[in-house]
């Protein structure tokens, strides 16, 4: 490796130690690298020009930290913008204002800097909308550090980073009250394990962020999902199972988010009743397959339950043989396993082509699937999201969008009523077409009736509405 080369680690690791980025002190990143002393983390902090093992700190920690040279080299250009912007942000707003926090991260969020001085917006304000363009993971994380230090947060205090999520969580919920599915995304960082340094915490809140400002982050984010290509809708049973009620069967559903590679599942819980055309409902689930970016992580599966009014999370170490069509389970550790997934699923094939079933399990499910499957998976989409479908009483007939409001037409009540909403303060109108999938819905939770994309994730009350015809 060349000088040069060496030198950009250096200066890499010489921001992210002081940055606290994978521990409180150097004493603590020193143990979590394996060092009995902590010298030679204050060697590369502090030494003009150390001689201490640049290259082997460099390769430990990404080892530690399941880094690659990309992230810690984005992880060092992240805190070198959260330096180089914030007195220039700080400066641009009144800190005498009980909510000058907010006014601070309201505008890096929506590029709306109305009463920031002409200065900053002529100069500072062009490089950040370019920024959060063209490297938006170095972008989002210069954010939360923004956020951090202003609010002298120290996220290795006890709870500071769970705080801190649902502080700005709920910050942006109030922004985009509409993203639903941004919302589901923020229960879920809240359900995993809390992250155990700066370093998680920026990629929890990275995401956070990404999922309410950007419109299209859901599907990239579904990139490091996986679909099995084992078709749209499979069953699975234990090996070796024989059909008798009581028996559990679990129906995977592909969730593709939009994309042909990448997503996840929608998984029912099923068990056999007192006829082979009697299965009940036994449980609902989301099941995501994580992508392994290296040989040695260990495949990944995140398994969601609903639990009255609430989401919880269970962390799965999973395998898949393509060929023996089988799928391997095991909870990680101290993960109880609640959703009660099996260590091994068999998928049943099917397949009908020589008009003969493989088995007799084929057979009753090929029908039961035909008859009573799609009943079913709606009763099931519902009591996993807390929304019922209100389809046969509140019908849309039509859908207009202008250049100022979104209006539909919904029958219900014994006639036609004209519903609008304008574009000014709905910005998610900006990617609604006529032809997008929409629906009246209620929440069991507030018991108010919503209109529902269900494949964008948004969700408007219907009494936001302006009521323009009855």
């Amino acid at each position: 490796m060349d000088e040069n080369e060496r030198g950009n680690r250096l200066e890499a690791l010489r921001l992210l130690i002081d940055g606290k980025v994978f521990a409180p002190s150097h004493a603590a990143l020193a143990k979590e690298l394996g060092y009995k002393g902590k010298m030679v983390i204050y060697r590369l902090a502090d030494e003009k020009e150390p001689k201490g093992p640049v290259d082997k700190v460099w390769e430990l920690a990404k080892q530690k930290f399941h880094l690659d040279d990309n992230d810690m080299y984005r992880l060092a250009s992240t805190f070198s913008c959260a330096k180089h912007y914030y007195g220039k942000l700080e400066s641009a707003v009144d800190k005498d204002s009980e909510t000058w926090v907010e006014s601070l991260i309201v505008p890096l969020v929506t590029d709306a800097y109305g009463d920031f001085p002409d200065t900053f917006k002529a100069k500072t304000m062009p490089e950040l909308v370019d920024l959060k363009t063209d490297e938006p993971d170095i972008y989002w994380g210069m954010v939360t550090l923004t956020y951090l230090h202003a609010t002298n947060t120290d996220i290795y205090g006890e709870g500071a980073s769970r705080r801190i999520i649902t502080e700005l969580n709920s910050l942006l919920a109030g922004l985009y009250p509409e993203k639903a599915a941004a919302r589901e995304a923020a229960d879920n960082l809240l359900d995993w394990p809390a992250p155990r340094n700066l370093c998680g915490l920026l990629f929890y809140c990275t995401a956070l962020f990404r999922h309410y400002a950007e419109s299209n982050y859901k599907s990239e984010a579904s990139k490091e999902l996986l679909l099995l290509g084992c078709g749209k809708r499979s069953y699975w049973l234990e090996p070796d199972c024989d059909y008798k009620p009581g028996r559990d069967v679990w129906l995977l559903t592909e969730q593709s988010l939009g994309r042909m590679t990448n997503g996840y599942y929608f998984v029912l819980r099923l068990r056999a009743g007192g006829d082979t055309l009697t299965f009940t409902l036994e449980d609902v689930l989301a099941l995501e397959f994580y992508a392994v970016s290296n040989g040695d992580d260990t495949p990944m599966a995140l398994v969601r339950r609903r639990n009255g009014g609430a989401y919880e999370s269970f962390m799965y170490a999973y395998g898949y043989d393509s060929e023996a069509r089988e799928l391997y389970f095991e909870p990680f550790a101290d993960v109880e396993n609640v959703p009660g997934l099996p260590a091994t699923l068999r998928m049943v094939s099917l397949d009908n082509s020589k008009g003969v079933y493989g088995n007799e399990w084929a057979y009753i499910l090929a029908r039961w699937d035909s008859e009573q499957g799609r009943t079913f998976f709606m009763k099931a989409k519902e009591a996993f999201s807390g929304f019922k479908d209100m389809a046969g009483t509140y019908t849309i007939i039509d859908v207009s969008i202008s250049k100022t409001a979104l209006t539909l037409a919904v029958e219900h009540d014994g006639g036609t009523h004209e519903y609008r909403l304008p574009v000014d303060g709905h910005g998610f109108l900006a990617e609604i077409n006529p032809s997008q999938n929409v629906t009246v819905a209620r929440h069991e939770a507030d018991g108010c009736l919503y209109a529902l994309w269900p494949e964008l994730g948004y969700s408007v009350k219907l009494s936001t509405f302006e009521k323009i015809r009855e």
